[in-house]
Parts: C-alpha cells; sequence; structure tokens
C-alpha cells in the first residue's frame, strides 16, 4: 500500500468587522506587531426553513509593514476582508494552568468600503518577515511572557 502524501495547505480568507480598536506594539526584538478581533457571520437555513445567523470570533494578528500602514485605521467596526494563515500555540502559566489560542496571522487585508462611500483599498503584506521563523520565534516568546 503507497502512504497517502497530503499537500500541506493552511489558508484561511474571511470578511466581517472588527470588535475592538486594533493593538499596536514593538515586539523585544524590534518587530511590528497588530492584533484585533474579526466578528464572521453565517446565515443558514435550520430544519424548520427559517433563516437564521451565527457569529463566530477569531484572533487577528499583523506583522511588520502590514502592521506598521494599518496601525491608525483599523478601529472597532470597521469592515475588513483578510487572507492568511491559522496559527495555534499552547503555554502554561505560572500557576500550571494549560492555556491555548488560535489565531489568524493575516498576510493581505482590505479594508471594505461602506455603502455610500468610494474609499477602501487592498493593503498587501509586502513586508512579510524576511525568515518567518524569526516571527514565529518571537511570538512563542512573546506568549509565554
Amino acid at each position: 500500500m503507497s502512504e497517502l502524501r497530503m499537500p500541506a495547505i493552511n489558508q484561511v480568507a474571511l470578511a466581517g468587522r472588527l470588535v475592538q480598536d486594533a493593538e499596536f506594539r514593538i515586539t523585544e526584538s524590534g518587530t511590528a506587531r497588530l492584533t484585533s478581533r474579526i466578528a464572521v457571520n453565517r446565515a443558514y437555513r435550520d430544519r424548520n426553513d427559517d433563516w437564521q445567523e451565527d457569529t463566530s470570533f477569531f484572533n487577528i494578528v499583523l506583522w511588520n509593514g502590514l502592521a506598521e500602514r494599518l496601525a491608525d485605521r483599523l478601529k472597532k467596526g470597521t469592515p475588513v476582508f483578510l487572507s492568511g494563515r491559522l496559527r495555534s500555540s499552547s503555554w502554561r502559566d505560572d500557576d500550571e494552568n494549560s492555556h491555548y489560542i488560535v489565531e489568524i496571522q493575516a498576510r493581505n487585508l482590505e479594508t471594505l468600503a461602506r455603502l455610500g462611500s468610494n474609499s477602501h483599498g487592498v493593503v498587501p503584506a509586502d513586508e512579510v518577515a524576511e525568515d518567518e521563523a524569526d516571527v514565529e520565534e518571537t511570538e512563542e516568546l512573546e506568549l509565554a511572557a
């Protein structure tokens, strides 16, 4: 029997609204980091054929130039479309309690125009970390602190 070779795909694309103002900071290693949360709605029909709506919330992280360019623009309620990858982390706090988080590492983010507005723009992550391993190492150190 031959072994099944699965492709290594880790991609996500979401559209929703920010539920908090973005928080910008510079890590100890000098890397720009911007974090926020996004609410994503899903409409579906239930067993009775009635429309229902479900909302999911996700943590998002932007790095380097993308974080710097969007730091002053991402406010609570801003409609956005983003693409990136999922990243999970786990750690233990001082009381030995386990913590686990899944976040979206955004590579591209577009602020979406509101109806009646013609201002929107794509902000690509053209300054992705030179060595993504450096960013991941920084993230792990930040989470452990």
